[in-house]
């Protein structure tokens, strides 16, 4: 949570909501306006999180690679291993 508080994104997005509120409520701007205004400050705000968490969930993914080696007589140990390989 804290770091939502401190995160750029949010603050902007509150200020943009914010100020379009305060912009319809004193009648400075038309009230279809500043909801079109809210609506697109949340919806910017929302798909920037959703990036950043696609980023990071795609950051701490780890690739696993398993290398065996075989000479040419070697075929019943192939196959034994990937035949563990499709029990997992």
């Amino acid at each position: 949570m804290k770091a939502k508080l401190t995160s750029r994104k949010f603050w902007l997005a509150s200020a943009a909501f914010l100020a379009a509120f305060g912009m319809g409520v004193t009648g400075i701007m038309p009230p279809e306006w500043c909801g079109v205004i809210m609506a697109v400050s949340t919806g910017i705000y929302a798909a920037c999180e959703a990036y950043v968490d696609g980023a990071n969930a795609k950051a701490s993914t780890t690739t696993v690679a398993t290398v065996i080696e075989a000479k040419t007589g070697d075929r019943d140990t192939v196959q034994a291993f990937l035949g563990q390989k499709e029990d997992q």
